[in-house]
């Protein structure tokens, strides 16, 4: 076989072996976040997060006492209110 050849065929398998992986690791849609799944608790810590400020590590809580992924969990804190960062006492 000469080394354009095998040249070739590595690329062809290495192009086929590129779409297998493709094709099997699509993400698939993942079924939407209700806040009633997640504790009273949960949600009250997160509130106070949020009311803070502290988007980061309210996602956190959330991810560490439910188990949630990232995006779902991040789902959880998107819906809840958020401070609008005005004050109201500055001139």
């Amino acid at each position: 076989m000469s080394t354009g050849t095998a040249f070739v065929l590595g690329f062809l398998l290495g192009v086929v072996l590129m779409l297998v992986v493709f094709l099997s690791v699509r993400h698939r849609p993942q079924p939407p976040v209700v806040l009633s799944e997640v504790g009273e608790e949960t949600l009250g810590r997160a509130r106070d997060l949020v009311a803070r400020g502290e988007i980061v590590h309210a996602v956190k809580v959330v991810r560490e006492e439910t188990g949630l992924d990232l995006v779902r969990a991040k789902a959880v804190v998107d819906r809840l209110p958020r401070t609008t960062g005005k004050d109201d006492d500055l001139p």
